[in-house]
């Protein structure tokens, strides 16, 4: 067994049956009891790398969680750098630091982690977040008739020894009502500088695995990146809890809200047979 029963469980879902998902990939850094603890690597880097998690969204959930009782919550507790929940399974497991090719991950390189470990990782870690993350969407189709599902990212200020003046990004694999929204929310205000496709572009990143989950979940993928300096201190936090809350409220309140929960194919089903987007077929919300 790869997981003992020391280790935490690999995700966490705070269930309020709600049709708002907020999701974190990387909240966690939990590196399991059989590997080497940091997986080799120096303490004092791992626990301050955006490479092993993205900093500060953990605590960010916290603040959420607490202020959002109309939302569900579902975060991965493992570093990226065990198992990466956002990337392909073929992915998953890389083997240097993602800005310094240099910088390599012991417990990651071949003759530590075999192919079949991979597998084990994947099962371990990688599986029971995305079936929890598509369990949520399901149950909140089935009792909503639709769902919000957001993915929370951060990003560090400062990227192979440049410094990014973007705070706010989106992750999207191509424009649907759900992203449109929530840009068009995001050019609107004035309080966060925001770029589309900033700081990653999904479609430059063929490990990503937001085509994937799109697929298998029938969904308008969206992921929101933040600068991880802006929510560093817990006034940030609040301040950037505010923002999303205001986001989330645009969303639910916007004329086209039964499009932008709706699934990806009921949309591309509505183009294709030019019929009123805003009933689909018993999906208006």
């Amino acid at each position: 067994m790869f997981l003992s029963e020391h280790d935490p469980e690999p995700v966490t879902v705070v269930d309020n049956n709600s049709n708002i998902i907020i999701s974190g990939p990387h909240n966690g850094d939990a590196v399991p009891e059989c590997l080497s603890p940091c997986l080799g690597t120096n303490e004092e880097w791992f626990k301050a790398a955006h490479e092993a998690k993205d900093l500060y969204v953990d605590e960010l959930f916290e603040v959420l969680n607490e202020r959002m009782q109309n939302a569900s919550f579902i975060s991965g507790n493992y570093s990226r750098l065990v198992c990466d929940l956002n990337r392909m399974p073929d992915y998953a497991v890389t083997l240097c630091s993602s800005e310094f090719n240099e910088l390599v991950i012991p417990e990651n390189q071949p003759d530590q982690c075999c192919q079949q470990q991979k597998i084990e990782r994947l099962d371990a870690i990688y599986a029971p977040y995305h079936d929890a993350k598509t369990m949520l969407i399901n149950q909140a189709r089935q009792e909503h008739g639709g769902v919000i599902v957001m993915d929370l990212h951060s990003y560090a200020p400062e990227w192979q020894n440049e410094n990014r003046e973007v705070q706010v990004g989106t992750l999207r694999c191509e424009k649907t009502p759900y992203s449109n929204a929530l840009e068009e929310f995001l050019r609107e205000q004035s309080e966060f500088k925001f770029v589309s496709g900033e700081p990653y572009r999904v479609a430059e990143r063929a490990s990503n695995v937001a085509p994937l989950l799109s697929e298998t979940n029938d969904l308008q993928y969206l992921g929101l990146e933040i600068r991880n300096d802006l929510i560093a201190t817990p006034e940030g936090r609040e301040r950037m809890a505010d923002f999303i809350i205001e986001a989330i409220e645009y969303l639910e309140n916007h004329p086209e809200a039964a499009l932008i929960k709706s699934p990806r194919s009921l949309l591309e089903a509505a183009n294709e047979q030019e019929y009123d987007p805003y009933i689909l077929d018993g999906w208006a919300i």
